[in-house]
């Protein structure tokens, strides 16, 4: 076998060798075991060093048409076992980076033999944008907006804080110009060119209020999450504030699954108020 040969076959990053043809991945001289789906997944990433491996062709990829699984709990279960294989971390990768609900790409050096030949390596500062909409004011009674603009300013500053590193949400005087607008989620997301739209809608009647929240993916324009918090109207601020941290935890967990999604400290202290309960201490 020729130098040529030799190079194609074998695969080395890091500390790692991967041998294409006898399927073996060896760190030095211990052979690390190895199944099938992961080894697909790593052999296809490897190819493709500093690109997106979209889910859809790592399904393709593992499962032929026709084959009936749950792809989306066994392809992060391969991941997962890649992984560990590896050593990495799913907080602070060295090798897979996962790119939620897009798939994963490879981001370490890739040396061949002899030359030495680098592949490029991806971009460590990628995030995830999202744009929070204005939410709208339908209730029955004619209320002012200013439960709703504080609310969607709340969640955008609530949102920008935990998702910090990950999640890049678009300024709020880009996103109010949407107030009261019909355009489509998809040309929305194409205008602020964001991957996600957070829409929601507060409504009153009397001394409670109703508030909707709903996660869009702007290119398919279907909704990912939803959630709705009732509460007692006896203190607006206190009602933004709660919700607001609500939201920005869930959508940071639902976004960037693999990191642990912390609240930020200024509302760490903040009771959980569950449905129904008041705002106000006095009412307790």
């Amino acid at each position: 076998m020729d130098a040529t040969t030799d190079a194609s076959r074998l695969l080395r990053f890091e500390s790692f060798e991967l041998d294409v043809r006898s399927r073996e991945l060896r760190k030095g001289k211990h052979r690390i075991r190895l199944q099938k789906q992961p080894f697909e997944i790593l052999c296809l990433m490897l190819e493709r060093p500093g690109d997106l491996v979209t889910r859809e062709e790592l399904a393709k990829q593992l499962w032929p048409q026709g084959t009936f699984v749950d792809f989306e709990h066994s392809l992060n279960a391969a991941v997962r076992r890649l992984r560990t294989a590896l050593g990495d971390d799913a907080g602070n990768p060295r090798f897979v980076e996962t790119l939620p609900r897009r798939g994963y790409r490879f981001i370490a050096s890739l040396a061949g033999n002899g030359g030495g030949v680098m592949m490029p390596v991806a971009r460590p500062d990628y995030r995830i944008r999202i744009a929070v909409l204005p939410f709208t004011n339908p209730s029955a009674e004619a209320s002012p907006d200013y439960l709703s603009d504080g609310l969607t300013e709340e969640i955008i500053m609530q949102l920008g804080r935990l998702g910090r590193g990950h999640i890049g949400v678009i300024a709020r005087s880009s996103s109010m110009a949407f107030k009261a607008g019909t355009r489509r989620a998809r040309d929305i997301g194409e205008t602020l060119l964001v991957d996600y739209l957070l829409d929601g809608s507060v409504r009153r009647d009397g001394d409670r209020v109703r508030i909707t929240a709903w996660l869009v993916d702007a290119s398919s324009e279907t909704h990912l999450w939803t959630d709705v918090y009732e509460r007692h109207f006896t203190d607006c601020l206190s009602v933004q504030a709660d919700v607001a941290a609500r939201v920005a935890e869930s959508l940071a967990l639902e976004l960037i699954p693999e990191q642990a999604a912390r609240p930020s400290p200024d509302v760490a202290g903040q009771p959980y108020l569950r449905r129904g309960q008041s705002c106000n201490k006095s009412g307790e």
